[in-house]
């Protein structure tokens, strides 16, 4: 019903001008009535279309009756009289009279309809989430503020989104919608000519940005700054490095909350990342005891540790970084079988969130959280980490590891080879927000969804073509016949009922293979049932070492 009462008030514009800019118009209206949804945001809506018909339908007719007066003046040819078929022509009095009755009695029937029709769709929105216990905790406000698909038709030029900053383009959710003026005279409406000409000329193409200045601009308007990290990749990792090495984000932020590093150590990781003299093999056992990750851990991680403490001893003085373990407390010298590590996988993300409510919120700091992407990605609405910090009052952006594989593994996508890298790219209202959130992150080694960057993630960082891309791992050299070995092989007895595989003999190696066929349950990659305690509750945090 809105749309019809919409298309008939662009008939009121010059027929040239709906030639021009009618559809373009008409798909404005449609993505700000399907991201503007309620009483209020209704109002706001219609209020601004009104107003704007008042203004521009005047303006539209003085521009073409120049153009309509040379028109009549033709000489007639060979003294034969001259008629001229004069598509557009000047609005009579009376009709522009009807036509500003007619959008006032319109604004007042909206208000009607939104009220009722609002009041109808919360109603079924909040019986919905009741029945559906996981997604019963991500509000409506929160996913109202999620990139949509098509968004880029709202996009207001040189005006900087709060919930886009890497963008120079205003995003939808920002809660600043509200239309800009450019001068006092001209103002980007839907039914204005620079709007549609702005619109058709930004949507569809990304923007990529340096990622080290994106990443940090995000912080001028984001308390946290969400990062889903590819574990243990060279590329990611030497840029991580450097942003923490940035004088203008040590600046802005207090904390960097990492999933790699078991907080049972924070007391010597705060001790060694202030600068002190700790002895490595203390520091070292928050990578190497970690809960969520049995394995060799990737050497990227001691180097990030070092890279912040480097950072903060040049800045003795200055504001410093900390930084923050987010897995949980979990004491391998105390855990002996599946049953004693259930508690603690059960609750990686719990722990998470309340490190990051605790340490970060509360305090009012700034932050950046890594973790794997798959804890991060908005699947259906935010994930777990996502709704909590937002309850507790955080507004994060968050931003994804990605690579040019948009489909199977040997589908690679070549517009990537244009950026700049590494960069970082909104993925509002463009293309690389329409492709496959699961291909594209995972280098193509997991089939294509129907799940879309734009709706899992605000952004992408691309660091290199995913054939590229390395992984930084210990060496069989570094490893075998060692007692960290054979600890590690106890663990994966406990994890997964095998040991160790063949451990790499080089480095580096391809960060993403071609996918290989995977055995049925009952073959030899079948993993043991989960424990009876993976539902318990962590138990009491003992003190920190």
């Amino acid at each position: 019903m809105s749309e019809k009462i919409y298309v008939f008030l662009i008939r009121l514009f010059p027929a040239d001008f709906r030639r021009t800019y009618g559809e373009e118009s008409l798909q404005l209206f449609r993505d700000r009535s399907r991201d503007e949804r309620g009483l209020w945001p209704g109002l706001r809506l219609w209020f601004d279309l009104l107003t704007d018909l008042a203004v521009s339908i005047p303006v539209e007719y003085r521009h073409a009756q120049p153009a309509l007066a040379g028109d009549s003046g033709a000489q007639p040819v060979d003294g034969m009289p001259g008629f001229e078929l004069l598509e557009t022509t000047p609005l009579r009095p009376a009709a522009f009279l009807s036509a500003a009755f007619l959008s006032f009695a319109t604004f007042a029937a909206i208000s009607v309809l939104i009220v009722h029709g609002g009041s109808y769709r919360a109603l079924w929105l909040r019986g919905a989430q009741d029945q559906r216990p996981d997604a019963s905790r991500a509000s409506s406000s929160v996913r109202s503020a999620q990139p949509s698909k098509g968004a880029g038709h709202q996009k207001l030029m040189s005006i900087r989104s709060k919930e886009d900053p890497t963008s120079e383009v205003a995003a939808p959710g920002s809660g600043n919608l509200m239309l800009v003026s450019l001068t006092s005279a001209q103002r980007l409406l839907p039914g204005n000519p620079a709007f549609a000409q702005s619109n058709r000329a930004q949507i569809g193409q990304p923007t990529p940005q340096d990622a080290t200045t994106a990443m940090i601009r995000a912080f001028d308007s984001h308390n946290i700054v969400m990062f889903g990290e590819n574990h243990g990749v060279k590329q990611e990792y030497e840029w991580l490095d450097k942003l923490v090495s940035t004088p203008q984000f040590a600046d802005r932020v207090d904390d960097i909350v990492v999933e790699f590093g078991n907080s049972l150590y924070q007391k010597s990781v705060d001790r060694y990342i202030a600068g002190e003299d700790v002895p490595i093999e203390q520091v070292q056992k928050a990578w190497q005891n970690m809960i969520g990750a049995v394995g060799p851990p990737s050497p990227v991680y001691a180097g990030f540790y070092k890279a912040v403490r480097d950072e903060n001893l040049k800045r003795r003085g200055k504001h410093q970084i900390r930084l923050v373990l987010g897995d949980p407390y979990g004491d391998w010298d105390r855990i002996k079988n599946a049953e004693d590590l259930g508690p603690y996988l059960a609750n990686r993300d719990q722990w998470y969130a309340q490190v990051v409510k605790d340490e970060v919120v509360a305090r009012n700091h700034r932050a950046l959280l890594i973790m794997g992407a798959g804890h991060f990605l908005r699947r259906n609405g935010p994930g777990y980490v996502e709704r909590e910090i937002r309850a507790a009052g955080a507004n994060p952006y968050l931003v994804v590891f990605g690579t040019n594989a948009i489909g199977a593994y040997d589908d690679l996508d070549p517009r990537f080879d244009a950026w700049t890298r590494p960069a970082i790219v909104s993925l509002a209202g463009n293309w690389v927000g329409e492709l496959p959130s699961s291909s594209v992150t995972t280098g193509g080694s997991v089939p294509a969804t129907q799940l879309k960057l734009a709706d899992a993630a605000d952004a992408l960082l691309y660091v290199a073509p995913r054939d590229a891309l390395t992984q930084v791992n210990m060496t069989r050299s570094e490893l075998e016949r060692t007692a960290y070995e054979k600890e590690l092989n106890r663990r994966m007895m406990i994890m997964t009922g095998r040991t160790l595989g063949p451990l790499p003999t080089e480095a580096e190696a391809p960060m993403f293979h071609r996918p290989q066929p995977q055995l049925n349950a009952g073959g030899q990659n079948a993993l043991p049932p989960p424990p009876q305690t993976i539902h318990d509750p962590l138990p009491p945090r003992p003190p920190s070492r």
